[in-house]
């Protein structure tokens, strides 16, 4: 081909082509109950069961005609995928840097490519379940959905029972000082002379004074409460016997294993260790504990 325009002169420059584009029927009744009654509506296939949205007037999947079978969505749903946006155009609903999440709404079979807020862009990550904002003046396009925003559980709770398995473990370590034992004491009301009198402590076999057994043994209420399962979670039974003295100035740590989960009531049966500096097993038990339950969503403010 030849390129060679002698009569013919270049003028380096952008053409911009601006072009609407309308929604159609099935689009524009989406859009209506969006900005008339704040509501997410898709089309679902009776052939393969399968619920579209944004919505479409023929099933993509077994090309049935499926233009008339509405269903009402939630307005909560999973991003699957997601990208940020940095730079900026003309046509941005938002200044750049935004995140725009691919949204799997509850009910629905395909995604909604919308802006996700109230989340650090560098906590962003798939998975995170979010709930749609509608916007407070309308403007009969798709953002009469503002954003959607991040929804996070009220409590974090610690592992669910589903989320156990056997096998897994943690400790907390605490050394025993004597200001334990004495509040302890006050707590408790156990004021016994081997563990508030040295000089009768002298006298016993153990040479000096010790902890009360339940000092050492309430080291395993973090475990159990704050860490495995964790936050939620309800001891059923607890049981312990002693294999050596806690001293005064020891290190003692706590362990908690996942060793049974029994599924008929969804609780765990955890084996239970406690050990000083040393090594040495100053305890052994095991407990029966209710793992939380996964709890109800909130969602995050931007």
């Amino acid at each position: 081909m030849n390129s060679d325009y002698k009569d013919s002169y270049i003028i380096e420059g952008k053409l911009a082509l601006p072009y609407q584009y309308f929604a159609g029927l099935t689009g524009s009744r989406f859009i209506r109950k969006l900005r008339d009654e704040k509501t997410i509506c898709g089309l679902k296939c009776t052939t393969c069961n399968h619920v579209f949205i944004p919505p479409r007037s023929t099933c993509d999947r077994c090309y049935s005609p499926i233009s008339d079978n509405w269903v009402t969505l939630k307005n909560t749903g999973t991003v699957t995928c997601f990208t940020v946006i940095r730079y900026e155009e003309p046509y941005q609903p938002i200044k750049p840097p935004y995140i725009l999440g691919l949204i799997k709404l509850d009910g629905a079979d395909s995604g909604l490519c919308h802006i996700v807020k109230g989340i650090a862009i560098s906590e962003m990550k798939t998975g995170l379940r979010v709930q749609a904002v509608f916007a407070k003046k309308t403007t009969s396009t798709i953002m009469d959905i503002d954003y959607f925003k991040v929804i996070k559980p009220k409590f974090e709770i610690g592992y669910t029972y589903d989320q156990l398995e056997i096998g897994m473990s943690a400790s907390f370590s605490k050394t025993i000082s004597e200001s334990d034992v004495y509040q302890f004491a006050g707590i408790s009301g156990d004021f016994n002379p081997l563990h508030m009198n040295e000089e009768y402590a002298k006298t016993t076999v153990f040479g000096k004074r010790i902890a009360h057994g339940a000092l050492p043994q309430s080291l395993i209420a973090p475990v159990l409460g704050m860490k495995l399962p964790g936050l939620g979670t309800m001891a059923v039974e607890i049981n312990t016997r002693f294999k050596a003295p806690t001293y005064f100035g020891d290190t003692v740590t706590a362990t908690g294993e996942i060793i049974e989960k029994i599924e008929k009531k969804r609780w765990v049966k955890m084996a239970l260790t406690w050990t000083n500096q040393k090594g040495e097993l100053i305890g052994e038990g095991t407990a029966i504990v209710i793992p939380p339950e996964p709890p109800k969503e909130t969602c995050l403010e931007p």
